[in-house]
């Protein structure tokens, strides 16, 4: 706009709309939310929870089991039995997209009462107390 004229300008915005719009895009096939991933020796599952794209939070899994590290409960399952995990396509599952906050936590507690009612939970992840309005929700719910 300024080109033809003599005005020089000394400050540019680096903060544009358009990389905005560009810097938000999120991958459609990667969302966030509740998210389940299988052992493929025993089929068990652990259920959890990411505000960021589910692919990431599955390479940060696969890390901590090549490093030895058991900071997550699925890294522990596989370490502590010697058992296989398998590519993202065949054990990572999104269950619920949804954002980080209070409704994430109440949906990843829900599929983990139903997954824990039919048994096929990781015992890494097994709690004591289960929330009995979920129990209601096991009873017609089946992911």
């Amino acid at each position: 706009m300024f080109k033809q004229t003599n005005v020089k300008i000394s400050f540019r915005a680096t903060n544009t709309i358009q990389q905005q719009l560009n810097s938000k895009k999120q991958k459609h096939n990667d969302p966030s939310g509740i998210y389940k991933l299988k052992c493929n020796t025993c089929n068990k599952v652990y259920v959890g929870q990411s505000g960021r794209a589910i692919g990431t939070r599955f390479k940060e899994h696969i890390r901590y089991i090549r490093s030895n590290n058991s900071t997550s409960a699925y890294a522990a399952h596989i370490l502590e039995n010697r058992h296989e995990y398998g590519p993202k396509e065949k054990t990572l599952q999104l269950l619920k997209p949804c954002r980080k906050g209070k409704h994430m936590d109440c949906w990843e507690a829900l599929y983990m009462q139903v997954l824990r009612h039919k048994q096929v939970l990781i015992d890494e992840q097994q709690v004591g107390d289960s929330n009995p309005l979920f129990q209601m929700a096991t009873v017609t719910y089946t992911p």
